[in-house]
Formats: C-alpha cells, structure tokens, sequence
C-alpha cells in the first residue's frame, strides 16, 4: 500500500563495500520498500582517490541541498558511521533542520563511542550537538542502544537490526564439509584463532573437512601461518568474493566460524542463520541478542573452547540439525529484510506522527 511518505536517503555509493552500502541497496531495491516509500537516494561518499572522496561528496551535498529546496521531502534519512561521516553527515542534517525536515540517523559504527571518547572536548560538543540535531536515532542493537545513550537522549534511540534476504526454506545439508569464515582476515576477526583451533583437532576430524576463508588475506599473512602450522591441505583461501559465490559458500557449509574480538552486528552471522547454517562465535556486543539467550558463545580469544565448539558440532550431526533449524527459525522472525522494512517505516511515522 502506497504511503505518502517521502523520504530523501543520504549514504555511501556502490564503490564504498561494505555494510553500509548493502544496507542501503537493500532499500533502494526493495519492492516492498519503494511500495510504501517515496525515495530520492543521494550519495555524499565513495571510494577511490582523495580527490575523487571530496569531490563526490561536495557533489552529494549540493544534490542534497537542491533536493531539500525543490522536492518534498518529509524525512531525511541519514546512513552514518563514526570519523569523516559524522562531520559529513552532520552538514547535512544542518541542512535538513534549517529547511525544517525531520531527521533518521542510522547509526552503522560499532566503534562510535570509543572513536567519541578519543576526541578532545571540543569536537566531543561538536559531535554530540550533531546528534542531538535528529530526531530519532537508530542503533543495531540494545547493546549499542545503552553505549549511545551516553551521546544522546534514550527516548530519541531505536533499535533497528540489519534486515537479510532469507530463504525460503532451510536447505542446510548435512552432507556438506566446509568450515566456512567470512569477513576481513584479520587477528580481529579471530582468523588467527581459527587456524590454531583447527590445529587442535586436525587429527579428530575427517581429512575432506575444509576451512574456508572468503575475504582479504592481507600480505597472504594468514596463509602463511596455516603453511607454518602443517595445515595447507586443510585451509582454502578464496579472497575477496562476490555476492554468488558468497551464497554458494553458505550453502556447501557446515558450520560458519567467526570468533571475532569486536562487531557491530555480524552480517556474516545473520546470513548464515538465514541459510540454517550453525554457527560457532564470540559472546560480544550484540552477538547474544542474534542468537539467543540459551545458545552457546565462547569468549574472544579462547582457542580451547573453539576447537572444542566446533568439534562438538563436526561429530554431532542431530545436534547440528536441531541447531540449524532453530537459527534459520530465528533469521526468519527477527532479521528477515521485509521486518526490517516494516520497522523503518513505523520509525518515519513515528516522527511525521501519522
């Protein structure tokens, strides 16, 4: 049902991968969105060359400035992540008060409050005035909810989980052999920690069992490593991958491993929920509230307990069915794109008040 709610969208362009920007293109290709929505999409950054940055960002702020001046506009819908962005984005919420529009920041740093709490006291009132200046805030997660409040009044907070495609049933086999690790391949990321862990249990598990890593292996440091430990034949690195073959690599995996030291809310965890994939990660910010309550975490950095994890789910295969079917149950209820939509959509009512 078509609304009269006309929303002008601020972000990242295609060129800047990542979160952002999937988040972003989730909007601007949803049906079910553009149904309900009237969207103008402007982008104020990009990748590439200093030169090509500022220039797309001057261009995105005359854009957005002829925009607020000749089209109707009921919300200003900001993608905002810490740094450059929120001094960027801060111009235009300027922008967006003084033409007397209302204002959606949707937070996407998961470091804001201890990149804010580097700032010397001047650029703390500059940073936290900019966040007063919405009127609603969303954060991806109740974890991050209690971090930002110290910025910005609680009753302006709403939570908004990041909203994945999810399948239409849940095919996880399992017949499938892939360990599967997604995202930068960093000791941050608890790549380094999934080596040694794999180690530990080399000799416990079938010789067809493979660890893949999708995702940049920065000076191939890491299989450098996997070679030094005797695990060459084990360990597949793929590199940076592209949305197909991401989704082929949930669907050949048995279990996703992301023992990470920080997030902000793990895509990576949420999509291999989506495809009933069990996963074995950390118990950080707002990784509890993806899983659940009762499901097993482990702690950043405990490489006997990861091995142990995913020796438990490797040998027990009823475990991991049951496992499967209670996070694809659970992808389905809270992180499926069309909630997330309905959820932004009462947020812009909420602030027009219709």
């Amino acid at each position: 049902m078509k609304t009269n709610i006309y929303v002008l969208m601020v972000g990242v362009d295609k060129n800047r991968k990542g979160g952002m920007w999937s988040v972003a293109e989730n909007y601007i290709l949803s049906n079910t969105y553009n149904e309900r929505v009237n969207l103008t999409y402007i982008a104020t950054s990009t990748g590439g060359t200093i030169i090509r940055r500022v220039f797309k960002m001057l261009k995105g702020i005359i854009q957005v400035y002829y925009t607020l001046k000749t089209k109707k506009v009921d919300v200003v819908h900001i993608h905002m992540a810490e740094k450059g962005s929120v001094y960027r984005k801060g111009i235009v919420i300027r922008m967006a008060r003084r033409a007397g529009k209302k204002v959606v920041v949707q937070m996407h740093a998961g470091p804001i409050m201890s990149w804010y709490k580097s700032l010397d006291v001047k650029h703390q009132r500059r940073v936290k005035k900019i966040f007063d200046n919405c009127d609603l805030m969303l954060v991806l997660g109740e974890y991050w909810r209690n971090e930002i409040k110290q910025l910005i009044s609680d009753s302006k907070i709403r939570v908004l989980y990041n909203g994945v495609v999810i399948q239409k049933s849940n095919e996880y086999s399992l017949n499938n052999k892939n360990i599967l690790f997604l995202g930068m391949v960093t000791r941050r990321k608890g790549a380094f920690d999934l080596i040694d862990a794999i180690k530990k249990i080399d000799t416990e598990i079938d010789s067809d069992i493979r660890v893949v890593f999708g995702g940049i292996d920065g000076n191939n440091e890491l299989e450098k490593y996997s070679e030094k430990l005797g695990l060459s034949s084990r360990i597949i690195f793929k590199g940076w991958i592209g949305e197909e073959e991401k989704r082929q690599c949930y669907k050949n995996a048995m279990i996703c491993a992301l023992p990470s030291y920080f997030e902000g809310l793990s895509m990576t965890i949420i999509e291999a929920m989506s495809y009933g994939v069990p996963v074995v990660t950390t118990n950080i910010s707002t990784m509890r509230e993806i899983v659940g309550d009762d499901y097993n975490l482990i702690n950043p950095g405990d490489v006997d307990s990861l091995a142990d994890s995913l020796l438990y789910l490797i040998k027990n295969e009823s475990n991991r069915q049951a496992i499967s079917s209670y996070l694809y149950d659970r992808a389905n209820k809270n992180f499926g794109l069309e909630h997330n939509i309905e959820k932004t959509i009462e947020y812009y009512k909420e602030v027009i008040s219709i």
